[in-house]
């Protein structure tokens, strides 16, 4: 409660009311707006990880019939000793004031060993899992900016909160009680006026 229960502090204290609920009413809009792309984005994860898990198995039991026929040290070096390098471009991008990513692969393309150019099976499996680096570059974006999005909208919840029922609700009462004051005030000047008036 405010120590100057004056007009200029009563008017002080309802320009801050204003600017809270306004306030308020922004940040619970950003909340909202984000909470449904973060929802949106949690289901485009969840397809992403199912697709790129069913295929991913589906390469892994092709691969393992293809190579049968090679001995265990060919199909190490074929497929150990040959590194594939990959850049990440990981660049922003900003969705109502948050920085979300905006992730890109790239993948150095190195020439096979000859063993896996001869089989058939082998070098399409090898096509099979470079066509998944798009879903796995969605994936990547989706479930970071998962992240970052749920960290924003933790955020946010506390300050909607902290305006909802601790600020907004606390100025209202200061509000009050400067009114009370000052109608008492004002009664008790009206009084002493009455008290005079009837003297003189």
């Amino acid at each position: 409660m405010t120590n100057k229960p004056t007009r200029m502090e009563l008017a002080k204290v309802k320009k801050r009311l204003k600017i809270s609920n306004e306030a308020y009413k922004l940040l619970k809009d950003k909340q909202d707006e984000l909470v449904r792309r973060f929802i949106a984005l949690v289901k485009e994860t969840d397809a992403l990880r199912g697709q790129i898990n069913q295929a991913i198995k589906a390469y892994s039991e092709q691969t393992g019939l293809s190579v049968a026929c090679f001995p265990y040290q060919m199909i190490e070096s074929m497929f150990l000793s040959k590194e594939t390098a990959v850049a990440a471009d990981i660049r922003t991008d900003n969705w109502m004031g948050v920085e979300v990513a905006d992730i890109k692969f790239e993948v150095k393309t190195a020439m096979p060993p000859g063993a896996l150019i001869s089989n058939p099976l082998l070098m399409k499996n090898r096509h099979d899992m470079r066509e998944l680096l798009p879903l796995l570059e969605r994936l990547a974006t989706a479930e970071k900016n998962c992240h970052l999005l749920s960290g924003e909208i933790e955020s946010l919840r506390r300050r909607v909160n902290a305006l909802e029922h601790m600020i907004i609700p606390n100025l209202i009462k200061t509000i009050r009680a400067i009114k009370m004051k000052l109608s008492d005030a004002e009664r008790d000047t009206v009084t002493r006026l009455i008290k005079v008036k009837s003297l003189s």
